[in-house]
């Protein structure tokens, strides 16, 4: 009786692990730019896609003194962006804007808890 409570129990751990890195894209899904930087006015414009425990592009040069403009976009799976040093914390699709006024490297991660996974869900803004 006791192993198939187990046994059940695992099963519900894992459906409910799954449904977080469920699809939530109701675009369908296609392939987007890994990113695409293009000067829109004098703000550097950055798409990240998340995907199942990635980013693309998992590395973001910038300049210090840039204006930027990042855009997260879930391609699989419900993910989030957070980059501390710069009060960047998007929970789903969406962009945030920040002055890169500080040189240096720093992390970035997911910051929607998305399954297995999610530890390894990282990236790095550098800023020359």
């Amino acid at each position: 009786m006791k192993k198939i409570f187990s046994l059940i129990a695992v099963a519900a751990l894992s459906a409910t692990v799954l449904a977080a890195c469920g699809n939530n894209n109701d675009s369908g899904s296609g392939s987007a730019s890994d990113s695409s930087s293009s000067a829109s006015g004098d703000v550097k414009e950055i798409t990240v896609n998340a995907k199942s425990f990635e980013f693309s592009p998992n590395e973001i040069k910038v300049k210090k003194g840039d204006k930027v403009k990042i855009t997260l976009k879930n391609t699989d799976g419900a993910h989030g962006l957070e980059i501390p040093e710069f009060k960047v914390n998007l929970q789903k699709d969406g962009s945030a804007e920040f002055t890169a006024d500080k040189a240096g490297t720093f992390d970035f991660d997911c910051s929607v808890m998305c399954g297995a996974g999610h530890g390894d869900m990282k990236g790095k803004l550098i800023v020359e």
